[in-house]
């Protein structure tokens, strides 16, 4: 479940990563991350541009994140959340960096942040639960440390494929503090609880749907049905959720394109604020072309709604 301009090693894998100023941090928070020099009211400050590799949130390998802080931030710097996917057993922050490219191409006043998760695993015992901290975990140290990164508590969350499913449910279900202002969803899973689509099979993926959202779920729906009603971003939504912007390709053979269409409608119904857009016969994982459109409508949205 990841787009095919980023996917798992089993799958094909893109990686573009750039750095102008470049710093590794393995256990804490690098010195000089900021300071309190950005100034307010959106005044720009001196702060030159640094990006910081591999930031530890956490003490599990996967528990890392790279932080992209623009220069001339300051405390009303907003910032996106990057969540990459990979059928939440599989994927790398790595495959998405070209992402964390195009939106500073097209935003270059936006802090960035690109991160890691653990991964399900039956063997680990790593599931929703798990991974789902792991967001919260995130999402709270770029937060708490708004004054040493120069940058804003206002955030926005994008994902991919699984990922996009991540950034929808901590949106509307685990949004407590309200730093989300947005939310960006890329061809991902919006009902766990879709019967259908769990009994399938897909040869892409290389295994059942029901053995994928097992692993993920920590249980089969026979055994536990409450776990896919609550880890459905489409059963959680309500008339509070944030605003919400989804993209899916026509021809998508992972995720069904209906499930987009539930959730547009659902946000409608709701009055939620939500742009929604099909890409014709493109996949799961768009071509250069739509994902630079993508890039551009998310920025926008994202420019409109993070106030």
């Amino acid at each position: 479940m990841n787009n095919k301009s980023g996917l798992p090693k089993t799958f094909l894998i893109t990686l573009f990563a750039i750095g102008l100023f470049t710093f590794n941090s393995c256990d804490k928070i690098p010195a000089g991350g900021g300071g309190t020099g950005g100034s307010g009211g959106g005044v720009p400050s001196n702060l030159p541009q640094r990006v910081i590799l591999d930031t530890a949130y956490g003490n599990d390998a996967k528990q890392k994140m790279d932080i992209y802080l623009p220069a001339g931030r300051n405390s009303t710097t907003k910032v996106i959340i990057m969540i990459h996917g990979g059928a939440w057993q599989a994927g790398d922050k790595s495959e998405v960096t070209f992402f964390k490219t195009m939106f500073w191409q097209r935003w270059p006043e936006a802090a960035v942040v690109n991160i890691n998760y653990r991964l399900a695993s039956n063997t680990n015992n790593i599931h929703h639960a798990e991974i789902m901290a792991d967001i919260k975990n995130a999402v709270n140290f770029i937060t708490n440390n708004k004054t040493t990164f120069a940058i804003s508590d206002t955030l926005a969350l994008w994902g991919n494929s699984a990922g996009a499913h991540l950034a929808l449910l901590y949106t509307y279900a685990e949004n407590t503090n309200n730093h989300v202002k947005a939310v960006a969803d890329l061809y991902g899973p919006a009902k766990i609880n879709d019967w259908s689509w769990y009994n399938s099979f897909n040869i892409f993926l290389g295994q059942s749907i029901k053995n994928v959202l097992t692993t993920y779920n920590g249980s089969t729906w026979e055994n536990d049905s409450t776990y896919y009603y609550l880890n459905s971003p489409w059963e959680r939504v309500n008339a509070n959720s944030k605003p919400t912007i989804i993209f899916h390709g026509t021809i998508d053979v992972i995720v069904p394109l209906y499930q987009s269409q539930w959730l547009h409608g659902k946000l409608n119904s709701l009055n939620v604020p939500n742009e929604y857009y099909e890409y014709f016969l493109d996949g799961h994982g768009f071509n250069q072309t739509n994902n630079t459109d993508c890039v551009n409508k998310t920025v926008a949205f994202f420019q409109k709604h993070l106030k």
